[in-house]
């Protein structure tokens, strides 16, 4: 006798043209991606999701003077950074990326309760919540509060990882309605106005194209270029938000990045994994004639400065990075072991901070990488300011 092959299957291979009613036509269509499949397990988690401490608005008004920024914190360790930063008075303070480590233990659970622990951990933390309540923040996310290391966005939970980030840090109107976690703000008043361009390198990024497995191991990085012509890290939308955000005026600029973008030094995370990506951001830049932007990244457990000159700005083009802020893997200057002719000093793997103080009478930026305790690492004093 013949067996009965499962409905799946029939429905599968087209077998089935009507079994209990049901048509292979009138069938609900196959989710399209990994996302679009959890949707509907999303909407019935009834989850309470942390919240950061309230915090306080920066006034469009403002003329800024002085901010800082930083990255990488691990929720479970010394916190007495935060105080160190309050005693600089930064009018606000960006915190660019791996602001906690949701994915360190994970459980693979699609509702990502590892990610949700380690921003109520956050929370508890007195030095965290001191510092929020008093400092204006701006933030955006890395790999590790987006949900899983290097990831990007084929990574199948990236829409429940928004909406604990959105919910956490109070998210915009704006960057609730869309995809994604970019946005901009233009703070100060005309002849002293600062924009800020908060880039999100995880939520659009395409899949990075790795070396193959080697025994021992590359010391800096297995990643390779991604020469895809369709490959992206930003995606359309957010390339056509980013035109139109360089188009408004504003006498200084600075673009966050999670990942550092100038470097090609190593073959870690970064803007050198996708270099048409970086050519067209650079492109965008000349044709947009931006010479009054700084890139501020973050992610690579160091601090550094990186200079470069393009074809048509006439400024040159800076990348500070900052990172990690309690979180560092060296000693001391490891520069030696990532040589590197675009970097103008060391590379600091121990923790800092980075501060900016701009000058509108000399129009000038400096900006400066602090250690822990305040103290000062490394400045450059750079004419940015158009």
């Amino acid at each position: 006798m013949k067996r009965a092959l499962p409905l799946a299957i029939l429905l599968l291979s087209g077998c089935a043209a009507n079994v209990g009613g049901t048509t292979a036509a009138s069938a609900p269509a196959a989710p399209q991606s990994a996302q679009e499949a959890l949707r509907p397990y999303y909407a019935t988690l009834t989850t309470k999701l942390p919240k950061a401490p309230v915090n306080p608005a920066l006034s469009s008004n403002s003329v800024i003077t002085r901010f800082a920024f930083g990255s990488c914190v691990n929720e479970n360790r010394d916190m007495k950074f935060w105080d160190v930063i309050a005693t600089q008075k930064p009018q606000a303070f960006l915190l660019i990326g791996d602001n906690v480590y949701g994915d360190t233990r994970p459980t693979n659970g699609a509702d990502i309760p590892t990610l949700t622990a380690s921003y109520r951990k956050l929370s508890s933390r007195v030095e965290f919540d001191r510092f929020r309540r008093s400092v204006p923040m701006m933030t955006t996310w890395d790999d590790h509060d987006y949900g899983a290391n290097d990831a990007g966005g084929a990574f199948a939970y990236k829409e429940w990882a928004e909406k604990i980030y959105e919910t956490y840090w109070s998210s915009s109107d704006e960057v609730k309605a869309r995809p994604g976690v970019y946005e901009s703000r233009i703070v100060g008043p005309e002849g002293k106005r600062v924009q800020f361009i908060i880039l999100d390198s995880r939520f659009f990024r395409s899949d990075l194209a790795v070396m193959p497995y080697r025994d021992p191991g590359p010391a800096l990085g297995w990643y390779i270029p991604n020469m895809d012509p369709k490959a992206s890290i930003l995606g359309n939308a957010q390339w056509d938000w980013l035109a139109q955000e360089l188009s408004k005026p504003a006498e200084l600029r600075f673009i966050i990045s999670s990942t550092q973008v100038i470097t090609d030094a190593h073959n870690f995370e970064g803007w050198t994994n996708f270099p048409k990506e970086r050519d067209r951001l650079y492109a965008l830049l000349a044709d947009k004639k931006v010479s009054n932007a700084i890139f501020l990244t973050g992610d690579r457990h160091s601090g550094a400065f990186y200079k470069t000159q393009l074809p048509g700005l006439s400024k040159p083009l800076w990348d500070f990075t900052s990172s990690s802020l309690n979180f560092a893997f060296g000693k001391g200057d490891g520069g030696e072991r990532e040589p590197d002719p675009r970097r103008t000093g060391g590379l600091w793997g121990i923790p800092n901070f980075g501060q900016i103080d701009i000058d509108w009478s000399a129009k000038t930026v400096k900006m400066t990488l602090r250690k822990e305790d305040g103290s000062v690492i490394e400045e450059q004093v750079v004419q940015a300011i158009d």
